[in-house]
């Protein structure tokens, strides 16, 4: 009875997470679709003004466009808050354990540079007015089924940590878990995450 009642929570806590995963591809589907629209209004738009209101029409529509990504980060924020809130650890690892020959450790699909490019690009700093090198550590858990489900960001500045946290969580490709003799287990992994603001 104790082990369907494992099973059972263990298959409650995927159901949800992938549920939150889910929340933030709503999210990312609603303002990709409004932005969208703003682009063909404003391209329609622009064949019916002269060039000299061209320039008033693209500066509108970008600042529409910014508007728009600002909405979309807080609720990106707010339903990553959710997740990180939710999530409680399902085994843990020990740094000092030594790797035995029958242990794997997980693998982005692409490739960390890959991994690395899209955290880049999902990084969202124009609400963080800083000077100087910000630095966050990130550190993450690694599915059974290859999903991050939880993120964790440490550093000086609390916006650009939360930033950092959305940034991995909006991945899109799974990861190859890591092993233990031939079955997947969680993993955690950490890197640094640093920009320079001028």
């Amino acid at each position: 009875m104790k082990k369907y009642c494992s099973l059972f929570l263990l298959l409650a806590i995927n159901f949800y997470f992938s549920q939150q995963t889910e929340g933030l591809k709503r999210i990312k589907e609603k303002y990709d679709t409004q932005i969208q629209e703003i682009k063909n209004k404003y391209a329609e738009d622009s064949l019916k003004v002269s060039s000299r209101k061209l320039a008033k029409v693209t500066l509108k529509k970008n600042d529409d466009i910014y508007n728009l990504n600002a909405q979309r980060n807080n609720e990106y924020l707010e339903e990553a808050a959710k997740i990180k809130a939710a999530y409680k650890p399902s085994e843990k690892q020990s740094g000092s354990k030594s790797k035995s020959d029958n242990e794997t450790s997980a693998k982005h699909l692409d490739g960390a540079e890959s991994f690395k490019k899209e955290i880049s690009d999902n990084m969202y700093t124009y609400g963080i007015s800083l000077k100087g090198k910000v630095e966050s550590r990130v550190s993450f858990a690694i599915e059974k089924d290859g999903s991050i489900t939880f993120v964790n960001a440490k550093g000086n500045n609390e916006k650009f940590n939360k930033q950092a946290e959305l940034a991995v969580l909006l991945t899109q490709k799974k990861w190859e878990p890591a092993t233990r003799d031939h079955e997947p287990v969680v993993s955690y992994m950490g890197f640094p995450i640093s920009l320079n603001f001028d």
